[in-house]
């Protein structure tokens, strides 16, 4: 009868309140339905506030939800007053208990045991047992004979494709679950990664490949491979059990490269710049062009992840993919002088931010991204810079007087090409100072979407350096270098084609573009971009 009643009350409800107005209780009393597990009891049987009714319910965000599933306004919570039939909103108002070491304290301040943390039932007035961040967070691993819901919490293997929603998120009536579950044999996924190492192993069996659908028992463990560090892992062993549901008891593990590490050892600029030892700033590119059957150096660019590089888009306006190669881990200027550590490449895309022009628009938005045709593997000499895809703030870090780090091979002091890499370090200079020191016709430059560095005594970078990151220690971890700034432009010395070192250059800021990059580069891992090799997103 009260499952009637349950199945009654939602197939009423889904009507709309015009068409339908009434509750029956299990008595026969008709009630409203806006008075149906509103906390207070209606019905004399009190079935319109029933567990079993209203526990599945979902709670706006301005109301609080009574223990047993009820929804009643937030501003009742804890005013003396009961609003929830089980008295639940007056629950936990003192001050806030401390819970012992095997349970767990809700965000509504009640203690559960550990176990039911998880475990696909809201224990907690809140729900906040079953929060996916917390599930995430304590890495689940589920018992033998029990299901790993999607978003980490646990349910018994007989609840599995059975018609209701027992995973929180509806993972255990998913599609994908429920077909395999129909299969007379059951897999689980392949796993291939070119981040981490997998050793799959089967009792009875032994050692496995990890590439191929793994059966049921099949233990997988796992590490991130060498230059990089997981994203949802902290333990330093990773283990996962292909369940009896084709399901990982845990979800894949994932790995990210490690971005902006250099060697801690600095050696004895670009123009007044040092010399740097090989693989001191190794996410620095550098773009060759090829000019009547010579692969010459070209520009400077930084690399972001393992086919990904950032570059200037003047840097590649007046080119195509066809006459770009691309080198890592590159010491020497000439193209044919390489080391072993070195990675050459070819351009499979080039992609413009697609407010650029060139010079008809004064060289605004100069920044475009480079696609290589193959995955770079990162060693001590070669490994991405970070970006900080967080950034809502285009300016952090960019503040009057900053130094940022440069390499490049431009033009030296000598105007001539520097034959190795070289680096400086450049202070960030305010629009106004910047505006000032320059001639009126370079004003133009001068916007909201890039930033002034340099010094006035000679030090800067020249041509050949356009393209190359200006990069700033991260400020949670200094060891740690963030890409901010591209290579721009900066003035000519009269007369000549090269740069003035006396004034300072114009930096792309990289920060205005964060959400254009995130676009581009999602598409391209989603295998959405252009067939063409030159494009604009």
């Amino acid at each position: 009868m009260l499952l009637y009643l349950i199945i009654l009350y939602f197939a009423l409800e889904s009507r709309g309140e015009n068409s339908i107005k009434d509750f029956v209780c299990v008595d026969g009393t008709q009630i409203k339905l806006n008075q149906v597990c509103d906390g207070m009891r209606d019905c004399p049987d009190n079935s319109d506030e029933r567990r079993s009714l209203c526990y599945h319910l979902i709670c706006p965000e301005d109301t609080f939800r009574c223990y047993y599933g009820a929804c009643v306004n937030k501003l009742f919570r804890c005013d003396g007053l009961y609003q929830c039939a089980d008295k639940s909103d007056e629950s936990n108002c003192g001050q806030k208990q401390s819970c012992q070491l095997t349970e767990f304290q809700c965000s509504s301040l009640e203690c559960i045991p550990q176990e039911q943390l998880c475990n696909g039932v809201n224990d907690c007035i809140d729900q906040s047992d079953e929060d996916s961040d917390i599930c995430e967070e304590i890495k689940m691993v589920c018992p033998e004979n029990t299901h790993h819901c999607k978003y980490g919490g646990c349910i018994k293997l007989e609840s599995l494709c059975n018609g209701f929603r027992d995973c929180l998120d509806g993972s255990d009536e998913s599609d994908l679950v429920c077909k395999n579950l129909n299969n007379q044999e059951i897999f689980c996924p392949a796993l291939n990664s070119e981040r981490s190492i997998n050793k799959c192993e089967l009792k009875g069996t032994g050692w496995m490949s990890c590439n191929d659908h793994l059966p049921v028992g099949t233990i997988v463990y796992s590490e991130c491979k060498p230059y990089y560090t997981p994203t949802n892992n902290r333990e330093n062993e990773y283990r996962a059990t292909c369940q009896s549901d084709g399901v990982w008891s845990r979800e894949p593990l994932k790995c990210e490269p490690e971005c902006g590490k250099t060697d801690p050892i600095a050696t004895p600029l670009i123009v007044h710049g040092w010399v740097e030892e090989r693989g001191k700033w190794p996410w620095h590119s550098t773009l060759y062009k090829l000019n009547n059957g010579t692969w010459s150096f070209w520009c400077g660019g930084s690399l972001i992840s393992e086919k990904i590089i950032i570059t200037a888009a003047h840097c590649v306006w007046s080119v195509t993919s066809l006459t770009l190669k691309v080198a890592l881990g590159k010491y020497y200027k000439e193209f044919e002088k390489t080391d072993d550590f070195t990675q050459v490449f070819d351009v499979e895309k080039i992609i413009y931010q697609p407010l650029y022009q060139d010079l008809l628009g004064n060289y605004g938005s100069d920044i475009a991204i480079l696609v290589l045709n193959a995955t770079v593997k990162f060693s001590e000499f070669v490994s991405p810079v970070c970006v900080d895809w967080t950034l809502n703030d285009a300016s952090q870090h960019l503040s009057n007087n900053t130094l940022g780090m440069v390499v490049g091979m431009g033009i030296t002091e000598n105007d001539t090409y520097s034959d190795v890499l070289r680096a400086t370090y450049l202070p960030v200079v305010d629009d106004e100072t910047c505006i000032k020191s320059h001639l009126r016709d370079f004003k133009k430059y001068v916007t909201y979407t890039t930033f002034c560095a340099g010094w006035l005594n000679g030090t800067g970078v020249c041509n050949g350096d356009s393209g190359a990151g200006l990069v700033f220690p991260r400020s949670s971890n200094p060891t740690k270098w963030v890409l901010q700034g591209i290579v721009s432009v900066s003035p000519r010395r009269l007369g000549t084609s090269f740069c003035n070192p006396k004034y300072f250059t114009i930096f792309t800021k990289v920060g205005m573009y964060i959400d254009w990059m995130k676009n581009v580069i999602g598409n391209i891992q989603l295998g959405l971009s252009h067939s063409d090799d030159t494009y604009m997103i």
